[in-house]
């Protein structure tokens, strides 16, 4: 299977030196890589239409559904033997199917139901407005979108 590495949402690196990616075939090689370009879209759609909101309840979405996606997909794919190491500490035994095929249907599902992510950060919005607000608050007491990324990340269970 020939693919041009560039056009990828991730980097191949770490990804082709593990031994899920050695040991799959070619069809779940390609599963996967539509999962995860599949993922990468709707994610980035997302968290685009939240940011352009430039609202603190939209940054806030924005940034812990980015939070979200370096979990769930960045760190395991791009960092050198992070991808085998994640398929089996989380992947693993639930079912008799290859880990790398529970983590392409992972990511497919995430990617097939957005408005989990958005009602569940709505929620996690709601319930935790006054540290979300006191988060985003500068020096000057005016609220600076900035500063929710320092924080985001205290709230990325919530779509777990």
């Amino acid at each position: 299977m020939m693919i041009d590495a560039n056009l990828l949402p991730f980097s191949v690196k770490g990804l082709v030196k593990s031994k899920a990616w050695y040991d799959a075939t070619p069809e779940q090689r390609r599963k996967f890589i539509s999962a995860g370009v599949a993922f990468d879209a709707v994610l980035n759609h997302y968290a685009d239409k939240y940011r352009a909101k430039k609202t603190l309840k939209g940054e806030f979405i924005a940034c812990v559904l980015w939070d979200f996606y370096f979990d769930l997909f960045c760190n395991p794919v791009e960092h050198y033997n992070s991808f085998d190491y994640e398929l089996e500490c989380v992947y693993s035994g639930y079912n008799d199917k290859p880990l790398i095929d529970n983590y392409s249907e992972r990511l497919m599902d995430e990617a097939t139901d957005p408005e989990h992510w958005i009602k569940a950060l709505k929620k996690a919005y709601r319930e935790n407005k006054k540290e979300i607000v006191k988060g985003a608050t500068d020096e000057n007491g005016n609220i600076d979108l900035d500063l929710v990324n320092d924080f985001s990340v205290e709230y990325r269970d919530y779509l777990y």
